[in-house]
């Protein structure tokens, strides 16, 4: 993960790739929306077995997830320091992740840290720019 302070343009540059791994995400969970509807559709109720309710469940938690990666995520690789909120972080499972939330009502979600040198020079940097937890 690499993230950098553009001074002329008061935005952070964000390059670890997590767009397109949130477009094959988005994708599949459509395939998954699409697989359960025309498995479902043209059934009558009483028809139904356990795979037909199996591929009900997965359509609405396809569609959840589907709903969080618009509507709750976002993906930008260039960030204004005027839509940062604040830096979130969190210990999960024993790891720190961070994310930055905007004033859109979305996060960004910092990923893929190398070791705990990486962990300190972000938190020196968000501090530099003025952004707190």
């Amino acid at each position: 993960m690499k993230i950098e302070f553009n001074e002329s343009e008061n935005s952070i540059e964000i390059k670890d790739g997590s767009k397109n791994q949130y477009l094959i995400l988005k994708i599949l969970m459509i395939l998954n929306l699409a697989n359960a509807i025309i498995r479902i559709f043209g059934k009558q109720t009483i028809e139904y077995g356990f795979i037909d309710y199996f591929w009900i469940g997965l359509g609405i938690i396809s569609l959840v997830i589907l709903f969080m990666f618009v509507f709750k995520i976002s993906t930008a690789e260039k960030i204004s320091i005027g839509e940062i909120m604040k830096l979130e972080e969190k210990t999960v499972f024993g790891k720190n992740r961070f994310s930055l939330t905007l004033k859109n009502g979305k996060k960004r979600n910092l990923v893929n840290f190398k070791d705990q040198f990486e962990l300190v020079k972000i938190r020196e940097l968000f501090t530099e720019i003025g952004i707190e937890n």
